[in-house]
């Protein structure tokens, strides 16, 4: 088919820019080669270029819409696809930097198409610019001496012609690098850009590393993408690091913590994608965190706690609250003993909770009463009778609920149990915090308008946590849940929220509870009340065969006269034999259920060492206690020793800590202990004890005791006894002997010591050594007062 020939200009002229599409053009289209021979309207004639092939005329929206579409060069090779430019860098100039831009693609359209973009088409061009009388050189160098002559700085013809050729290649986003160099990232490459951008986001999950270590990834990428422009593309340290200033991207949250890089990765960028419903239930969410609080377990002890909520989109009602507490266990995983945290059978407690009314509880304020509230009172008890005495809180039947990707509630009991309610799970989409965004939120709010102000707040994190906690007062889990039950019909849902608006006056926000009035007068109230038998069905099971013994669950008996009627009987049902349905409940494991599917009857079953234990408990505090009698050396399959022990951690919780029992020192680990040196020596090691008998005792000075302490007394040159009649002469005693042969009388007036034994100096000189014993003189005549001798005398 020979393609007829066209020559309709005006067609071709206005098509050529929309399509891509020109005479002469070399396209790939339906695996062939063809030359675009004609365009006509919305067709094009396509000529084929292998001696076999076909013409062919269709439409243009097929020819270039079609998989393999490609424009050819000569040598037959697809050139590069265009790419629509990102206008949105505009916003990130400065109001100077767009003006410039504009400026300048004012004057670049002036040289390609010979007018401004504001002049009339019928005038002529200025001189110096038309097309079809100027060359492009020419038409450059003009421009640059218009520019010059107006004052503008850097438009030189080589600067002109750069920008005319960077705006007709890439338009607005090709001038700003060249106007705007500052915006929005300098002068490096885009595709450099693109290169380290990826980088960051495939090192936020690894190791905290600095800015160094990107910059040799990034040196890395951009060999590998672009070998041969690698020295030109790559930016210099001091580049990167500015460049890394203009995207937002600090050097320091490169090191900061995994879990923060995180967190900053996946918060979705402004303006946020608000959750709608209109109904009643229409979307609830549900997640789990934990609680901040210490509160006083089964045990007695100390343990943190974890909460799980749903709240209802529309109303921003919190239809149920559960907590538990939250411990690590022992062993390895899988087989650990102790642990507790948020489990399948918590979540379908916490469901139940939001299809029956919460009954309000003694002690609590009359504000938590739902007859005291903004509810219709009155219509919901004429609708379910069970409203009387409800506290506060709405029931809202959930239609559909959003979760995470959590084993809690993706477990096949927790959605088993919503299918036979009649309710949809929908998850979450993989590390989108907006999909569940109002329960982030408000538990959120709950950690700062009730944990905080609770006994036991930890705070967030260790480093935040008060020195002390665990010695004050502690809430045990039920008072704790009664507690938040309280401050939810009490506090959050009468309390205007800044989400709910006033359908009439939308600057009005309204309570949680107003919210439910409005919708529930519309769309009305369907209770949904739950037999015995229904309830039980919600409960965790497994097919166990009845023995003689009973049935076991968990190393637990369980036995009964009923149950016994089942021994070595078939269940009916297709590769179970023996096995029976068997329900329990963990927060009361005092009895079990056997299901008997032919007749639709429950048949009981107790604990058989209950009597052990006297007192309601859970399956927490059994696993705690197997724990405990692990640790002493038994077994997890001794049932009496471990009832034992679940009565003695009832009866310690029940007494709490003794208050006349020391408090133990907290001791902190700092690994095993290590002799790693020696005790030092002793130095009285050989020395014997001394004996009282051979100690002398000091000599007694007839001195008064301030002459004898430094400082007390002032050192006076020596006098004579002529010049002073005051004088005494003191005697001292070289040694014991002389002081037991020396007389009790005070000594002779008028005697002198000599220097060296001379009391006027300090006490630290009086007890210093004596120095040399001094010969006993040959009579014991004591010197004249007359005779002025220095020389003491010696007493008869």
């Amino acid at each position: 088919m020979t393609a007829p020939a066209l020559t309709a200009p005006a067609t071709v002229e206005a098509d050529s820019p929309r399509t891509g599409l020109s005479p002469g053009m070399r396209v790939q289209w339906d695996g062939a080669a063809y030359t675009v021979a004609a365009l006509q309207g919305t067709t094009v004639h396509l000529a084929a270029e292998q001696p076999d092939g076909q013409h062919v005329r269709a439409l243009v929206s097929a020819v270039v819409d079609a998989p393999g579409f490609a424009v050819l060069d000569q040598e037959g090779q697809a050139l590069p696809t265009s790419v629509l430019p990102d206008l949105s860098v505009l916003d990130l100039l400065t109001d100077l930097q767009r003006r410039q831009v504009r400026d300048w693609e004012r004057h670049l359209i002036e040289l390609i198409d010979g007018r401004l973009p504001d002049a009339d088409p019928e005038s002529p061009s200025r001189p110096g610019f038309d097309p079809q009388m100027f060359t492009r050189r020419q038409r450059d160098t003009s421009k640059a001496a218009e520019l010059r002559a107006l004052g503008w700085k850097k438009t030189s013809a080589k600067t002109v012609e750069r920008r005319r050729l960077a705006y007709a290649s890439s338009g607005i986003t090709g001038l700003i690098r060249e106007v705007a160099p500052g915006a929005p990232w300098g002068r490096t490459d885009e595709r450099v850009v693109k290169l380290l951008l990826a980088e960051v986001d495939a090192g936020v999950g690894e190791s905290a590393g600095y800015g160094t270590g990107l910059y040799e990834r990034l040196q890395e990428a951009v060999g590998t993408c672009y070998p041969d422009e690698h020295e030109t593309l790559m930016p210099s340290p001091a580049t990167f690091y500015r460049l890394l200033e203009r995207l937002g991207i600090s050097a320091k949250s490169l090191a900061s913590a995994v879990r923060s890089r995180m967190d900053a990765a996946n918060s979705p960028a402004a303006p946020f994608t608000p959750t709608t419903a209109r109904m009643l239930g229409e979307q609830v969410q549900i997640d789990s965190t934990g609680l901040d609080i210490l509160v006083r377990g089964d045990d007695g002890r100390p343990v943190q706690v974890e909460l799980t909520a749903a709240i209802d989109v529309v109303s921003r009602t919190i239809v149920g609250a559960m907590i538990v507490p939250k411990s690590a266990g022992r062993g390895p995983r899988g087989k650990r003993l102790g642990g507790r945290g948020t489990r399948s059978f918590d979540a379908v407690l916490m469901l139940a909770q939001a299809l029956a009314p919460m009954p309000g509880r003694p002690g609590w304020s009359p504000r938590a009463m739902a007859a005291n509230s903004e509810m219709p009172y009155a219509d919901l008890v004429a609708c379910d009778p069970r409203m009387v005495g409800a506290a506060a809180r709405p029931v809202i039947r959930p239609k559909m609920i959003v979760v995470d990707h959590g084993k809690i509630f993706n477990s096949e009991h927790f959605v088993d149990v919503c299918t036979t309610l009649g309710i949809s799970v929908r998850p979450a989409r993989v590390r989108t915090p907006t999909d569940k965004a109002i329960i982030e939120s408000t538990f959120s709010a709950i950690k700062k308008l009730f944990c905080q102000h609770v006994a036991g707040y930890t705070s967030t994190s260790l480093e935040r946590r008060g020195k002390h906690v665990t010695d004050g007062p502690l809430w045990n889990i039920n008072e704790l849940q009664d507690l938040l039950d309280e401050w939810i019909a009490v506090h959050w849902q009468q309390r205007p929220h800044d989400g709910l608006r006033s359908p009439f006056l939308p600057g009005v926000t309204v309570s949680p509870n107003r919210m439910y009035a409005t919708l529930v007068a519309a769309e009305g109230h369907v209770p949904m009340p739950l037999t015995v038998e229904e309830n039980r069905k919600l409960l965790p099971f497994k097919r166990l065969k009845v023995t003689r013994k009973g049935v076991r669950i968990d190393n637990r008996t369980y036995n009964s006269p009923g149950l016994q009627q089942y021994f070595g009987k078939h269940s009916g049902l297709r590769g179970q034999g023996m096995k029976w349905q068997v329900r329990y409940s963990p927060y009361a494991p005092r009895y079990v259920w056997l299901w008997d599917h032919r007749t639709d009857t429950w048949v009981e079953a107790e604990f058989i060492h209950q009597r052990l234990i006297g007192d309601n408990w859970s399956q927490y505090l059994w696993e705690q206690a197997t724990s405990v009698v692990m640790a002493a050396g038994g077994y997890a399959t001794q049932q009496r020793e471990i009832a034992h022990e679940v009565s003695r951690l009832r009866a310690r919780a029940r007494r709490g800590p003794d208050p006349t029992a020391p408090p133990k020192p907290a001791t902190v680990f700092t690994g095993p202990h290590l002799e790693l040196r020696t005790a030092p020596p002793n130095p009285y090691e050989g020395i014997p004890a001394p004996d009282p008998a051979t100690v002398v005792r000091a000599p007694s000075l007839n001195v008064a005791a301030h002459d004898l302490l430094p400082g007390q007394r002032t050192d006076q040159p020596p006098t004579s006894p002529a010049t002073d009649p005051d004088a005494v002469a003191v005697l001292v005693p070289d040694s014991p002997a002389e002081l037991a042969d020396s007389p009790t009388a005070p000594p002779t007036a008028g005697a002198s010591l000599p220097s060296s034994d001379s009391l006027r100096g300090s006490a630290a000189d009086l007890f210093a050594s004596p120095g040399p014993k001094r010969p006993a003189p040959p009579h014991t005549a004591q010197p004249s007062p007359e005779s002025g001798s220095d020389e003491p005398g010696e007493s008869a």
